[in-house]
């Protein structure tokens, strides 16, 4: 078996902590940076390097992975102590976070010049995917550094796709969340039918889930209600899961009647769609 590359690992959230874990138990050396010491302390606790920068965190690195907030991923990667302050050779960044694409074009080409290869890998599957290593990646960046990476990439996602030329990735990933979207309007609307029917609720959403109109988040509701006794489901529904695939179709001159609907009927909603099983 060939030696594993050492990892870093930036950004120890929701979604990043339980990816770190499951590279750490997979026995990939790792070196880890978060504004929360508690959670650098867990990961410290498996195995793990603490760094006070993410400097530091390439020196001691061959593939250094992000997982932030869009605003905090420039300043990570070139900022006065990012990683191209460690002037490190052989460098590969994969940064799971959700940016532009616009960003992720410009945050390559100026990681290029400092050597440093970078795939944009952002994740669908929310909390719960990466927990249990069944998200979905979305990779960009040249097939070399694609190949280089697949391994580690693989342990964080159960689907693992390459799209070609920078900033394909958060492309694929904003139209991913539109259609996520036009999928909890169907759930939405769908319950608010059968409840107009006097149809049991639980009974209804288990059996429909099993057919063609099954979905990841109609399971997620089911497990939840069904295996987990809560007696209310909420919609993890955003403005930009329609909003930002919108801007591109205006940008395109193209018409996306369903985003459009979707967009306008959450909007009236506040953004807050509450499903009450015991009503």
């Amino acid at each position: 078996m060939s030696q594993l590359e050492k990892i870093g690992f930036i950004g120890l959230g929701h979604m990043g902590s339980p990816i770190a874990l499951r590279l750490l138990k997979a026995g990939y050396p790792m070196t880890v940076l978060d504004l929360d010491k508690e959670r650098m302390g867990v990961s410290v606790g498996e195995g793990a390097r603490a760094a006070s920068s993410p400097g530091e965190v390439a020196q001691h690195s061959n593939i250094v992975i992000t997982s932030l907030q869009a605003e905090a991923v420039e300043e990570v990667a070139c900022g006065t102590q990012g990683l191209t302050a460690a002037n490190k050779a052989d460098l590969n960044l994969i940064d799971l976070s959700s940016t532009s694409p616009e960003m992720a074009l410009k945050l390559s080409d100026t990681l290029r010049k400092h050597g440093i290869e970078m795939l944009d890998a952002p994740l669908s599957g929310a909390d719960i995917g990466a927990m249990n290593g069944r998200s979905t990646a979305f990779a960009w960046g040249r097939h070399e550094a694609y190949q280089r990476c697949l391994p580690v990439l693989k342990h964080i996602g159960r689907t693992v796709t390459y799209l070609g030329k920078s900033g394909n990735g958060q492309v694929a990933k904003r139209i991913n969340q539109m259609m996520q979207a036009l999928s909890e309007l169907a759930i939405h609307e769908g319950l608010t039918l059968a409840r107009e029917k006097d149809l049991d609720l639980s009974m209804f959403a288990k059996a429909v889930s099993a057919g063609c109109a099954g979905s990841w988040r109609l399971d997620e509701l089911v497990d939840n209600v069904l295996n987990k006794g809560e007696k209310k489901y909420k919609l993890k529904i955003r403005s930009g899961r329609t909003g930002n695939a919108l801007k591109m179709a205006e940008q395109l001159g193209i018409t996306l009647q369903g985003a459009e609907t979707a967009h306008r009927v959450f909007s009236e909603k506040d953004w807050n769609i509450l499903i009450e099983f015991d009503k």
